[in-house]
């Protein structure tokens, strides 16, 4: 399929939310034939399995993932063109500091089948600046910015198929580091896949 050039929706109030606020949720960027079109590149990849537990906060994860690095998109048309998409929809708004700067390196592609209990609360790395950039291609589920290191929610999202999550990273808005504490649930129906964003270099 012909992809589209844009994303079907303006970014600017999300953005702001997300350096206000440290995160922010818009429904409807993807289309659905866009998304069935990255879907169907992902059925040639080879997901590794995430551990159950990891790092010092002993963050629990039920689910599977790949890595992909900005060169890896030149063979998967569908997936450059969302990854260009989301870049070009940031870039429009370089008023909030850090914008202008984030060109994202890296994207993670996580899957949380049937029954999985997702990503307990953390937060995205110390080394991922500027902003993370969270795109559902199927399913849906629950995520949460949360108050402490239990899960006590504080705001919560729909994940749905065809949103995008936004949390702030290092640096956005010139603040030094004030990364969200956020939990992802299980996926409701079905298996949940998310496309993540993130840029590893200032």
């Amino acid at each position: 399929m012909t992809v589209p050039a844009a994303l079907a929706r303006d970014l600017g109030p999300a953005l702001h939310r997300a350096a206000a606020d440290g995160a922010a949720h818009e429904p409807g960027v993807v289309p659905a034939p866009w998304r069935e079109a990255v879907l169907a590149e992902l059925e040639a990849e080879r997901y590794v399995e995430l551990p159950a537990v990891e790092g010092p906060h002993r963050v629990r994860q039920q689910g599977e993932h790949v890595v992909l690095h900005a060169d890896d998109l030149a063979t998967r048309p569908a997936m450059r063109a969302l990854h260009r998409a989301v870049v070009d929809a940031v870039h429009r708004h370089p008023g909030i500091d850090g914008l202008a700067r984030w060109h994202p390196d890296e994207v993670t592609i996580q899957r949380y089948a049937p029954g999985s209990a997702g990503i307990s609360a953390h937060r995205d790395g110390r080394r991922h600046a500027y902003l993370v950039a969270i795109l559902t291609l199927e399913g849906s589920a629950r995520l949460r910015r949360c108050a402490d290191r239990e899960g006590t929610t504080v705001e919560a999202f729909d994940a749905d198929a065809g949103s995008l999550v936004l949390l702030r990273g290092r640096g956005l808005g010139g603040i030094p580091d004030d990364r969200p504490l956020h939990a992802v649930d299980g996926p409701r129906d079905g298996r949940r896949t998310s496309f993540t964003l993130r840029a590893t270099a200032p």
